[in-house]
């Protein structure tokens, strides 16, 4: 597999997967502390094609696609959120296979610039606390918790950390 890959903005034919990403890079990180079948609860609500559309035509709403030689392996979905006054990685997962790569940070770099053309020096982000690969890396680029509140995905409530990545320690990371 060739280094960190090319990433480009999401379109509607990306859908299918994005799916397939999310589906498996959750059985990989998640399913020992999250049962399958709550997985996969939460996975029709949340990422069925017809949430996932809504998604690619939301304006708040950016999305990034790894490939490598053409196929994908990870994305990014970014959200401004007017509200909060915050810019989020709100989702960020790669293949098992294509982790280690150097294609997460390039996501990652990704969302930065977004979160810089949108006027924000910073990226918020939640990580489910057991994530330990996840939170490690996140730890990595200069994470900083701010709150910790609790995720459900099916009937199984997590700990989950959010907090944000300021954008000068990501590039110092990426670098």
């Amino acid at each position: 597999m060739e280094q960190a890959g090319v990433c480009r903005r999401w379109s509607e034919e990306d859908l299918h997967a994005v799916r397939e990403i999310t589906w498996r890079s959750w059985l990989s990180a998640y399913s020992s502390f999250i049962p399958e079948s709550d997985l996969r609860t939460y996975f029709e609500e949340h990422y069925s094609l017809a949430a996932l559309l809504t998604l690619v035509h939301d304006p708040t709403v950016n999305g990034f696609i790894a490939e490598v030689e053409g196929t994908p392996v990870g994305y990014v979905k970014t959200k401004l959120n007017t509200e909060e006054k915050r810019y989020y990685v709100s989702s960020i997962y790669l293949l098992p296979e294509a982790q280690g790569k150097g294609i997460g940070r390039k996501l990652m770099l990704m969302a930065a610039e977004e979160s810089e053309a949108n006027g924000f020096d910073r990226v918020y982000l939640g990580v489910m606390v057991k994530n330990r690969p996840a939170l490690d890396w996140y730890s990595k680029m200069g994470f900083q918790r701010v709150e910790t509140a609790s995720f459900t995905m099916g009937t199984t409530s997590v700990d989950h950390f959010i907090g944000y990545i300021p954008l000068t320690s990501l590039r110092a990371y990426a670098r």
